[in-house]
C-alpha cells in the first residue's frame, strides 16, 4: 500500500530482506499489514496516498470541471 511519509529520514528492513528507505514529503509502499507500518502510522509519520477515483459517466468537480470548459 502507498503511504505518505511525514517522519524523519529513515530506513527499514523488513523480515522478507526489503529495504525501504523513507524520507518526508516522499510517497513510500509499505505492507499495511506490517508490525511497523503500523507503529508508523500510530506515530502519524505514514497516512495513506489516496488514489484519484474518477467516477464513470459523473460530473466533473474542482480543476476537473474549469479543465473541460477551457479555463
Amino acid at each position: 500500500m502507498k503511504y505518505l511519509y511525514s517522519g524523519p529520514v529513515s530506513g527499514v528492513t523488513l523480515a522478507d530482506g526489503q529495504e525501504i528507505m523513507l524520507y518526508p514529503g516522499k510517497e513510500v509502499d509499505m505492507p499495511a499489514e506490517h508490525e511497523y507500518t503500523q507503529t508508523l502510522l500510530a506515530l502519524q509519520y505514514l497516512v495513506p496516498v489516496q488514489e484519484p477515483a474518477k467516477a464513470k459517466g459523473g460530473r466533473a468537480t474542482g480543476d476537473e470541471a474549469s479543465a473541460e470548459k477551457g479555463a
